[in-house]
């Protein structure tokens, strides 16, 4: 071996075996440097368990299964739900990280959790999220530029004189300035901070959704390079308050559409698609079209009286799939989603559908659009001709069943059952939810518009008793 292979051997290998330990000298270099009036406090970085809340929670706020969720810990034991902790105003959550490997998508959403003492969760949303679009690496060009696997910092704090100070601390140990990530706790929504029995509680998630190699998320979550530290003066100065930034536009210009297909012929290619399922599954079946509904809430509509918000993320266009629970009383009953790939035609990064178990909110399973092909609306529409126009009408859309039992049916998602290793299920007949979720325009870098995307369509199926 000559002498240049082996050292880039050698580099490559340091490369790799130092990535974490990077994540811990920045993090290390910068406690050691933190001035005596200055208090310091290390968390931990923990993921979601399922599993956990399934069988110990009271509500796992709507999770969703094709999105681990991460979220910062200043607990001195490990605790797997979503932790709240409390923030003074001149304090500062120091994150240091290594970003994902290739995904669909990542983004950090901040948010009220508890509202002045009030133990009751509002879980809303204070701002828009710093997603993959918008996050500066270390090897970041411009934000949202090689984001993947790359050191980042996030300073989240309400004061702007502490992130000034923090800023410049993580500048004079050598980080690179344009690596550094500021979410701004906007206090004059009013935010009630501080460490009294009326003093809100804060949280923070990290969602991650389809990566390219699962083997290689799955090394990073196991790896775990984040490195959490929440900083601030022990004596309080006045606050200097980051702004309050309302929430992006969502409106983009651009309706809905494919290279050759208008928005109105795209949604007449949707209602032929669904004509011809219904023709379809008529025979077997006792057909209902179920409402879809979107919803256009946002964290601050919560914070200001308007119910819980569980979670909320501005990034995601939600939709409740049926008005109500589902209840199939029929194992082999079928719910079926019909739709336009929004993926496909660019108004997503990625889109699923969710069942959620009614008591504690808890998403059981996903169908996600990877699964969406075109083979599954020509599939449940009976198209079987190879030069059938249909074939190309219905390009860019989808058609699935959900069902406790897909009988053999192709394209169907069976609703997993509870097992002895895997309790998060659900019995047949158990009444369940669908939500569907849009993540993220590219153009406007938050959610899809509700009136730039064409609705999806629900259509219940009963089975038909023979006589």
């Amino acid at each position: 071996m000559n002498l240049a292979f082996f050292l880039l051997c050698l580099s490559i290998v340091s490369n790799v075996t130092m990535a974490d330990i990077k994540v811990t000298q920045m993090g290390d270099t910068f406690v050691n440097s933190i001035p005596a009036e200055w208090s310091v406090t290390k968390g931990s970085w923990q993921y979601f368990d399922v599993k956990n809340c399934w069988e110990n929670g009271s509500t796992c706020y709507g999770n969703n299964p094709s999105s681990p969720y991460g979220f910062p810990n200043f607990e001195a034991l490990p605790n797997q739900q979503i932790l709240n902790f409390k923030l003074n105003s001149s304090e500062a959550v120091v994150i240091f990280l290594r970003t994902p490997p290739p995904l669909r998508y990542f983004g950090f959403s901040q948010y009220l959790f508890t509202r002045g003492g009030n133990p009751e969760p509002v879980f809303a949303s204070v701002g828009d999220t710093l997603n993959s679009l918008k996050i500066s690496t270390f090897g970041s060009p411009a934000p949202g530029v090689n984001v993947f696997n790359q050191h980042a910092i996030l300073i989240w704090s309400a004061d702007l004189t502490t992130y000034d100070s923090v800023k410049a601390m993580l500048i004079k140990q050598g980080v690179p300035e344009k690596g550094i990530n500021f979410i701004g706790l906007p206090i004059l929504l009013p935010l009630f901070m501080g460490n009294s029995p009326t003093s809100d509680t804060f949280n923070m998630l990290m969602r991650t959704a389809f990566p390219t190699v699962q083997a290689d998320y799955d090394a990073y979550t196991k790896e775990n390079p984040f490195y959490v530290v929440k900083v601030g003066l022990k004596i309080p100065i006045a606050n200097n308050p980051a702004p309050t930034i309302d929430y992006a536009n969502e409106t983009s210009g651009i309706l809905e559409s494919t290279k050759n297909q208008s928005m109105t012929t795209l949604q007449s290619a949707l209602n032929n698609l669904v004509n011809d399922i219904k023709k379809k599954y008529l025979k077997d079946f006792i057909l209902k079209d179920q409402l879809v509904n979107y919803t256009e809430k946002v964290g601050w509509d919560c914070i200001a009286g308007n119910g819980k918000c569980n979670g909320d993320n501005h990034d995601a266009l939600y939709s409740l799939d049926s008005l109500g629970a589902i209840v199939m009383a029929n194992p082999k009953d079928i719910v079926i989603i019909a739709g336009v790939n929004h993926q496909k035609t660019g108004k997503a990064l990625y889109l699923n559908h969710s069942i959620y178990e009614t008591v504690k909110f808890a998403g059981i399973s996903a169908v996600g659009d990877s699964s969406f092909l075109t083979e599954s609306a020509l599939y449940h529409a009976g198209v079987t001709l190879p030069k059938d126009p249909k074939r190309v009408q219905y390009q860019n859309l989808y058609a699935y069943i959900i069902s406790y039992n897909c009988n053999g049916l192709s394209y169907c998602h069976q609703i997993p059952t509870p097992t002895a290793e895997n309790p998060v299920g659900l019995l047949p007949g158990t009444p369940f939810l669908l939500i569907g979720r849009s993540y993220v325009d590219k153009l406007t870098k938050v959610r899809p518009s509700v009136n730039e995307v064409i609705k999806h369509q629900i259509i219940l199926g009963t089975t038909r008793v023979s006589p």
